[in-house]
Order: structure tokens, then C-alpha cells, then sequence
């Protein structure tokens, strides 16, 4: 009896312990900024899910913090994360004007490809191409990040008339299937669940472009808001959900053998040392 008398004290002992180092490096709450971003983040039925929801939960099981999802149009989400009003976003490229005011965790890599509805016959090589031989529409959401090169491209086709900035998305492919676009750009995640049962699933072209490079995405932490302290236990969680797989078991659902091989054909090596890096 009293060996497990002594037993329970020490349960209670560690539980106290680890309740009180979690209090320690989490805020009260972290409030996480999702978008549009087809499976990475998207609505259903009122309730917001996707691969980012699902990174974020887990974060927040190992962690012991509170998380809190806000949605936004993407073109506001870093509006809100620069003025300190949510302190996380999921699914985000690295750009200089961000880590002004933000940390950068990677945790997953990707590419941009071009999807179109073109006519039979009718076969593109890469954007330049498709810009210099085509004469159909592309629609693209305001507030993401192209490569350079991509830029340049879209450029040409806005001096040409033939791009047209919509919200989000959602309207980009409903655009695609009333035949009002004839295409977009975006990332496996995007286009994997906007095609699924649209009517131009069967017509539909995705090209690789060599204009786009493989790239991180992560999240951004608020320097307003979240401590390094907080930062570390993030980077050291996302560091051990890579290692131990996790992160590519919750890529796994969403996509077919061949486009998951291609979103992690780089390895984690360089997203490892990108999480050991001290803080940016």
C-alpha cells in the first residue's frame, strides 16, 4: 500500500511538473491564420480542416498548447499576422517582406504547376510557353507568391489582357468549369481537390513548370506575440514530427503515391537544419 501510495506521488509529481513547464512556453492561446488553400486549408460546413489543421493539432497534442483557427482571405492573412491580431500562419512561402515581422518554421516543400483546360492537341512545355503560343486566360488568387521567373510571365500575359486576379481558389475552378478561364497556377494540394469532380477533371493538363522551383512552406510566428521560447518548442516539435514521420502521414490521405513522392522527393534534411537554425 504504501509503495503505491509513493507511486501516485510521484505521478502526481511529474504530471504538475509537465502541466507547469507546458504553462511556461505557451501563450494563453495561439491563434492560427488559414486561407483558401485547397487540401493544405479549406472550409467544410462551417468548420476548417486540411493538412494544416492537421499539422497544427498535432502540434498542439505534443506541445500542450491552446490553438484557436481564424479564417481569412489570403491577401489579408499576413495584414492581420504584421499588426499582432493572430500570431501563427500555416502553408506559408519565405519572403523578406515577412520575416520583417514573422519567424519561419518549414516543414514541408512546394512547386507551382500550371493547370489548364486546353482543346486536344493543344501541348505546352512551360508558362513562357503557354504565354507566347496560347491566347487563353489564366485566373490566379491575389496574395500568393510566384518564383521570379513565374512573375515575369504573368507580366506578359497582364500587358496582354490575359490574367485576371480573382479572391480565391474556390472561384479560380469554378471559373475553369463554366469556361470562363481557361487556367491557373497552383501547388499539387490546390489543384488535387478543386479538380476532384469538377467537370473539367477529365480535360484537364497539369504541367511541371521549369520556371518554378521546389520550395519550403511552413508556418510564420508573430514576433509581437510568440516568444522565442515558444518559437523553440515549435521548431523542436515540427523537428520531431519530421523525424519520426508523422508530417508525411498527414500528407498521405490527401494525394496519390506519385504527387506525394514528388512533394518530398527532396528530404528532410534541409528542413531539419532550417529548424536548427537559431532565430531569425
Amino acid at each position: 500500500m504504501m509503495r503505491r501510495n509513493r507511486l501516485l506521488v510521484i505521478t502526481v509529481l511529474y504530471c504538475s511538473l509537465s502541466a507547469a513547464e507546458a504553462g511556461t512556453v505557451c501563450p494563453p492561446v495561439t491563434r492560427v491564420g488559414l486561407s483558401d488553400l485547397g487540401y493544405t486549408s479549406y472550409r467544410d460546413q462551417g468548420r476548417i480542416a486540411g493538412i494544416s489543421v492537421d499539422i497544427a493539432n498535432e502540434m498542439a497534442r505534443r506541445t500542450g498548447c491552446k490553438f484557436e483557427f481564424h479564417w481569412y482571405p489570403r491577401q489579408r492573412l499576413f495584414i492581420e499576422l504584421a499588426a499582432g491580431n493572430i500570431d501563427m500562419t500555416m502553408g506559408s512561402l519565405r519572403l523578406p517582406e515577412r520575416d520583417a515581422y514573422a519567424r519561419y518554421l518549414p516543414y514541408a516543400y512546394l512547386q507551382y504547376d500550371l493547370v489548364l483546360s486546353v482543346p486536344p492537341g493543344r501541348n505546352y512545355t512551360s508558362l513562357a510557353d503557354f504565354v507566347e503560343h496560347g491566347n487563353g486566360r489564366l485566373n490566379v488568387t491575389r496574395g500568393l507568391a510566384y518564383d521570379p521567373a513565374i512573375e515575369t510571365q504573368l507580366a506578359k500575359l497582364t500587358a496582354a489582357g490575359r490574367l485576371e486576379l480573382v479572391n480565391d481558389f474556390e472561384t479560380v475552378f469554378a471559373k475553369l468549369d463554366m469556361g470562363r478561364a481557361d487556367g491557373t497556377i497552383a501547388t499539387p494540394p490546390i489543384y488535387s481537390k478543386y479538380l476532384k469532380g469538377s467537370r473539367v477533371q477529365a480535360s484537364a493538363v497539369v504541367i511541371t513548370l521549369p520556371e518554378a522551383n521546389p520550395r519550403f512552406t511552413g508556418l510564420y510566428l508573430s514576433k509581437k506575440t510568440i516568444s522565442t521560447a515558444v518559437r523553440d518548442r515549435y521548431a523542436a516539435t515540427l523537428k520531431a514530427m519530421l523525424t519520426d514521420q508523422t508530417i508525411r502521414t498527414i500528407y498521405t490521405p490527401y494525394f496519390d503515391d506519385a504527387t506525394l513522392k514528388r512533394m518530398i522527393r527532396q528530404g528532410q534534411g534541409p528542413l531539419l537544419t532550417a529548424l536548427s537554425a537559431p532565430e531569425n
